[in-house]
């Protein structure tokens, strides 16, 4: 975006296969299907771009974006982004 920056952007995750793939880019049995071009995570973690944290089901905040949630897990959410 040409936003220039000391510190890499935190991604997090609750994947820990696609964490444990994005920070050990070494072909596996399992990630042979993954075509080379699509390991752009893995090149921008190693241009300090970015870098991916483990972080539990239960703080995942943007899944208030992506799925249909409960109303308290709803709530946690929206609360912890500031959009109440």
């Amino acid at each position: 975006m040409g936003y220039e920056t000391d510190n890499p952007t935190n991604l997090f995750m609750d994947n820990q296969n696609a964490l444990a793939l994005s920070k050990n880019p070494i072909s596996n049995a399992r990630a042979k299907h993954i075509d080379i071009r699509h390991h752009f995570v893995c090149d921008a973690i190693q241009d300090n771009v970015i870098w991916v944290q483990h972080i539990s089901m239960e703080d995942m905040m943007a899944d208030s974006l992506t799925k249909a949630l409960g109303h308290e897990k709803y709530w946690r959410c929206t609360t912890h982004m500031g959009m109440c």
